[in-house]
């Protein structure tokens, strides 16, 4: 005997004994008469066989349409529906109706006995608005899309339950890193370039995922959880690719977040993307005090990016950095080059954006070494109305790499692109990630490798000093 309840749409069944069965949230629930689309809560899925069969090696294979092989795990307990989400995607299983088939099979049976089925309708939510939908599912009529960032910080864990607390700008200690992946959703609704958020002038107090772009989950993981659960969606891209962005100045933990998963939506990019999130204050005020976490963080982003480079499965590997966190990044790089110089071939892109670095320094130490020992294509966006820079340049009496009101940065081995004009905003810091011609030019870089002369949108400029590319 057994109660039932209503749960998020579906029917949950407090006990069932004979046969295998989906569960979400760890609670039993069956679909009846409905379909899953790209809505659904898939990172909390699993599945669950009878009991008597519980300590038996049984295991998984999922099939669309009963012919098309989707997954096959040896042990059905290692299904994670994550996993499973990126893989629909992947074969544009949204784009039609379909049936999912789940089979548990004997794991040391080569006849592969099938032991339990489950099937299930597989449908998207436009086809739903349509109205050729077979039914409703939870979440069908939500109207964003659900982003996974992998992240490594050395903020300091507060364990508070509220997300946008978690990580702090407290240190985490020593060489301690903290790891983990994060839901970010992003409404359909999305601007290009925008980290959509409550505007008071129109009367929005509260964040709705439905109009702006929300940090929904944080879940932290083990450092060998961590990249097993890296290396394995990176095998699900096609080109096995990645790219991680480090932050700037005056950033919380919640808008690096945000802005990672902005940019690999806005990107479309296809591959996972990872934040390296260092210990700033998120305060306009504290800039010396981020000056030296980032300071502090370098040796912990090295170590990172060590294991992210020879851990990750990756076989195209971007690395982006932003404002001050070019600071971090370009140590970190020339300090395991000279450590670990073969993992440099591993490297396919670094890609330099706004650098809060002394101009200077920038041209006689950090670029020919990075260019020298890396040996990697190294891409550098400036601007000479970046408004940012020129406050840092008026704190420090010199000029900074990304500013190109006093000149631009030009160095052998570097491509230099000028997006001078293409930002209208206040500070005209962010361009890279909100301003289109940026994200379209990033495209060429992140999703195709075209070089900058090869660009249609970028205007060749040759000067007696060198050569640079402008946003045309």
């Amino acid at each position: 005997m057994f109660s039932i309840c209503f749960f998020t749409g579906f029917l949950i069944q407090a006990q069932v004994e004979d046969k295998a069965q989906f569960l979400l949230d760890d609670l039993p629930f069956t679909i009846q008469d409905d379909c899953l689309d790209e809505n659904f809560e898939y990172d909390a899925l699993s599945v669950q066989i009878p009991v008597q069969d519980a300590n038996h090696i049984i295991g998984l294979k999922i099939a669309l349409n009963s012919e098309e092989i989707l997954l096959s795990l040896d042990n059905y307990r290692d299904f994670d529906g994550q996993d499973l989400y990126q893989i629909l995607q992947k074969h544009y299983a949204f784009e039609r109706e379909a049936t999912l088939y789940f089979d548990f099979i004997d794991s040391q049976n080569s006849d592969e006995v099938i032991f339990y089925s489950i099937n299930v309708c597989l449908t998207s939510s436009e086809i739903r608005k349509t109205g050729n939908a077979r039914g409703s599912v939870a979440n069908g009529n939500k109207k964003f899309a659900k982003i996974p960032i992998f992240y490594a910080t050395d903020r300091k864990d507060t364990r508070d339950p509220d997300v946008y607390e978690r990580y702090g700008g407290e240190l985490a200690g020593g060489f301690n890193l903290n790891y983990g992946l994060c839901e970010i959703t992003i409404p359909v609704l999305h601007e290009v370039g925008q980290i959509e958020s409550p505007a008071m002038w129109k009367f929005e107090f509260s964040e709705d995922p439905d109009k702006h772009i929300v940090l929904q989950k944080i879940n932290s993981l083990t450092e060998s959880a961590f990249f097993n659960k890296l290396s394995q969606r990176v095998a699900l891209s096609r080109k096995r690719k990645t790219f991680m962005f480090i932050h700037g100045y005056n950033v919380s933990f919640a808008d690096a977040a945000k802005r990672t998963a902005q940019i690999k939506y806005d990107l479309d990019f296809e591959g996972e993307a990872v934040l390296y999130s260092w210990p700033s204050q998120a305060a306009t005020s504290a800039y010396t005090i981020d000056e030296n976490n980032i300071r502090w963080a370098t040796a912990n982003i090295k170590n990172f990016l060590e294991d992210y480079i020879t851990m990750s499965g990756a076989e195209e590997i971007y690395l982006v950095a932003h404002s001050m966190g070019n600071r971090g990044l370009t140590d970190a790089l020339i300090d395991l080059a000279n450590e670990k110089p073969e993992l440099m071939s591993k490297i396919t892109e670094i890609i330099l954006a706004a650098p809060d670095i002394d101009a200077a320094v920038f041209r006689r130490d950090i670029a020919p070494q990075m260019v020298s020992k890396i040996k990697r294509p190294i891409t550098l966006y400036v601007s000479a109305d970046d408004v940012a820079l020129e406050a840092s340049k008026a704190l420090h009496g010199r000029p900074r790499a990304g500013d190109a009101e006093y000149g631009i940065m030009l160095v052998d081995g570097v491509e230099t692109i000028d997006a001078t004009g293409v930002d209208s905003s206040f500070l005209s810091h962010s361009y890279f990630a909100e301003t289109k011609s940026i994200l379209d030019d990033l495209i060429d870089v992140l999703r195709s490798n075209i070089r900058a002369t090869l660009r249609t949108a970028l205007k060749k400029v040759t000067t007696a000093e060198g050569t640079y590319w402008k946003i045309d």
